[in-house]
């Protein structure tokens, strides 16, 4: 049996076989997959961060657009550590962060990400500003998404992930632009807790209550529907004080 045969065989058995998925929030269940028609499936709020500007980037040079990457990489990968979340690099555009809700709720990961783009926005500001205009969003929804495996080892950015809570969040960070740098979906905001729906702003040395997002209509899958974004920043050390 030459290769080409042994594809089509291949081809022909996992057209044929049942799908078979295990509903977890533990992603260690992944190194139970293989590379026969298997998932884990899990119901998750997901962080999609894009790079709004890698094909700038490539036209100055592909180390170029490596670098800066690496540094979208490292930082997330450090964040998700220290946040509970699990990184998977999606494309050479963009990362997903994942938050399993059994464990996380939607308020928490929507902090984690407005503190994630103040992280970006503010303090890699002058590493990332040294090679290209600092350009980034970072789109939030919540739904089941499905992951199956991609290569022979249990890290999950090695699994490929489906499902349209991934698609509207990538779909809503291409909405939002600087400052903006946060855009959540209308089934995120309305399980906000108040204190990430409003907040306090004195205006002409008056306090006032004002709301945080700003309602856009966006199309998805040729459906009205509204997304909201912000332009506050809150920060990582907040935490620490």
């Amino acid at each position: 049996m030459n290769f080409t045969q042994e594809i089509q065989e291949k081809a022909a058995a996992l057209s044929e076989v049942e799908f078979d998925y295990t509903t977890t929030s533990d992603f260690t269940s992944a190194k139970n997959l293989n590379d026969d028609c298997n998932a884990i499936v899990m119901e998750a709020t997901v962080i999609y961060l894009e790079i709004k500007n890698i094909d700038i980037l490539l036209k100055t040079g592909k180390r170029l657009a490596a670098r800066v990457y690496k540094l979208y990489y490292n930082a997330l990968k450090r964040i998700c550590q220290e946040t509970g979340g699990h990184l998977n690099c999606y494309s050479p555009h963009g990362f997903l962060m994942i938050y399993p809700k059994s464990k996380y709720d939607m308020t928490y990961v929507v902090d984690v990400a407005m503190k994630t783009a103040d992280l970006i926005s503010v303090g890699l500001k002058d590493s990332l500003e040294k090679h290209a205009h600092n350009s980034f969003a970072l789109g939030v929804d919540n739904g089941n998404i499905l992951g199956t495996k991609t290569a022979n080892d249990i890290d999950n950015n090695q699994i490929a992930w489906f499902g349209n809570a991934i698609e509207k969040a990538i779909v809503i960070s291409k909405l939002c632009q600087r400052p903006f740098f946060v855009g959540i979906s209308g089934t995120v905001f309305h399980h906000l807790d108040e204190s990430l729906q409003k907040t306090t702003k004195r205006i002409l040395g008056i306090k006032k209550e004002v709301d945080m997002w700003t309602r856009v209509s966006y199309q998805f899958e040729n459906v009205k529907k509204h997304m909201y974004q912000t332009n506050f920043h809150r920060s990582f050390t907040e935490d620490s004080k």
